[in-house]
């Protein structure tokens, strides 16, 4: 059971790991958010840093780690249902929407 539990994580981290959507060459490198980055991980510990500076439990933040903070679940979530649906094209079409206009870091 518990190789099966390893072979599901795997299998869940190169599904979301796999681009479904062209790389927007007109966002600089340096602030480019790479399509991999929309994953539950990076999902989780963004929604664990806003909960602790919603709570005050978290002073350490800058203007910007709210908006990048956002941008990741946001595009996570676009992206798991897109993956999760078949890739039906409309979902598809909205997270490589999203991740052509929001696909970049507040720097």
């Amino acid at each position: 059971m518990r190789s099966f539990g390893l072979i599901l994580l795997l299998f869940s981290s190169q599904v979301f790991s796999e681009n479904i959507c062209p790389v927007n060459t007109d966002i600089p490198e340096d602030v480019r958010m790479d399509e991999s980055y929309f994953n539950k991980e990076s999902a989780e510990t963004a929604l664990k840093k806003l909960q602790g500076i919603i709570s005050e439990q978290d002073n350490m933040y800058e203007w910007i780690t709210i908006p990048n903070a956002t941008k990741v679940i946001h595009g996570y979530i676009l992206k798991r249902d897109a993956i999760n649906s078949g890739k039906q094209q409309y979902l598809v079409d909205a997270f490589c929407s999203f991740y052509k206009s929001e696909g970049w870091f507040y720097d």
